[in-house]
């Protein structure tokens, strides 16, 4: 990978959070119902067009876009290598999802704990989307990465949707590509392999975005061997792209997508394409320093982007009460004036910095947690001796 894709991913990674967050931010506190009927502003406008549920929705196929490349393309090359390679990858893959799942999923409790306690006149823990998600179940449904397939999302935690199909994805691809990794035994290649269409298929049975987010995670592992891209030039790559984007934005919402559903996909799958050209025209080598993805901020952000994007849902909502609580019932929802967007970027600016904090105890402690899991799982083989199925699954090189 060239230094210059390796800055795109990380560029995209903390905007696609920070997107996600500022979607979720401006639904709450900007109330722009008169956008279309009264005369704005340019900021205005630009506001509108960029706060947009459909940015944000595209901002998570390219997180899927960039997972699959990133780790189903990691599939993919060492199944080349011939080298046994499973034990490595899931302790690698289940380090990186639990050191921040879990520590994400005690602050959700703890701060709709505190809201459903303190501030629970606003309504909003009991309105339609949160009422009756703040049960025990679901919390442990959510630690098994089961919300929105077969339960709900724990609390007020929508987002936490995403993860539940990228840990699956992670957990079946490889033993869906396990055949072809011939360091490993004829029999044990077959179960794993039966395995995976086991599971691939109990996960696809309930109506989710599981099988679709599939295909997308899919498209960008296998987009790892395409050789050259399809159009060339970086800048070509990219303006179509954004152009793409745009016309989505613009075009796919409200009646037309009622009549036309098929569309979303549709549109998924043009971006999806035209994002992983974008990045297969990045790969060649170029002087990235010169560019705007030249700066060193962009990995450091980066770092805190999955931190972001897995506590800004339940911290966004118990400050949305507690401003409710002392602004007056529904002061959020009024007509935007100059003190609702001062508020939003208050909001905003403390959702970051605590994303921050919890980033650098969790996030920032994924090698640690990595070496743990290994030491952890060596002590279990060397003392019970568990047999050959173990030891093939975890016999694995070194980082």
């Amino acid at each position: 990978m060239s230094l210059l894709l390796s800055q795109f991913i990380a560029a995209c990674r903390w905007m696609g959070a920070v997107e996600v967050t500022t979607v979720h931010a401006g639904n709450l506190f900007i109330n722009l119902a008169d956008v279309m009927t009264e005369k704005h502003s340019a900021g205005i406008y630009a506001w509108w067009f960029i706060a947009s549920n459909e940015l944000a929705h595209q901002a998570v196929v390219g997180f899927f876009l960039i997972s699959g490349y990133l780790v189903g393309g990691s599939v993919l090359i060492e199944l080349q290598s011939g080298r046994p390679f499973l034990g490595n990858y899931f302790i690698h893959r289940f380090a990186r999802i639990y050191v921040v799942l879990i520590p994400a999923l005690l602050v959700t409790s703890a701060l709709d704990w505190i809201g459903r306690s303190y501030f629970a006149e606003s309504g909003i823990y009991e309105s339609s989307m949160f009422k009756d998600h703040f049960r025990t179940s679901l919390f442990f449904a959510a630690i098994a990465n089961l919300q929105a397939i077969y339960a709900d999302f724990f609390g007020t935690n929508g987002p936490l949707w995403s993860l539940a199909c990228e840990f699956w994805y992670y957990v079946t691809f490889p033993l869906l590509a396990i055949p072809f990794a011939h360091a490993y035994s004829p029999m044990f290649r077959t179960v794993g392999f039966v395995a995976g269409v086991a599971l691939t298929i109990a996960l696809s049975l309930p109506p989710s975005w599981f099988l679709f987010g599939y295909l997308l995670w899919a498209l960008g592992a296998f987009a790892t061997l395409v050789p050259r891209p399809l159009i060339h030039s970086r800048f070509a790559s990219l303006s179509l792209y954004i152009v793409a984007v745009v016309i989505i934005r613009l075009l796919l919402r409200g009646q037309i997508l009622e009549a036309f559903p098929l569309l979303r996909y549709i549109a998924d799958l043009l971006a999806a394409i035209l994002f992983l050209n974008l990045m297969a025209a990045l790969r060649v080598a170029a002087d990235w320093r010169r560019t705007p993805l030249g700066s060193l901020i962009h990995q450091r952000l980066a770092d805190m982007s999955f931190s972001l994007y897995c506590i800004h849902m339940p911290a966004l909502i118990l400050i949305f009460a507690i401003i409710d609580h002392i602004g007056g019932s529904r002061w959020p929802q009024q007509l935007a004036t100059a003190a609702h967007w001062l508020v939003l970027a208050g909001v905003l600016g403390t959702t970051v910095l605590a994303s921050f904090i919890f980033s650098q105890i969790t996030e920032a402690r994924t090698r640690e947690a990595r070496r743990a899991l290994r030491t952890l799982i060596d002590r279990v083989e060397a003392k019970h001796a568990t047999g050959a199925f173990t030891k093939a699954i975890c016999q694995s090189t070194d980082d």
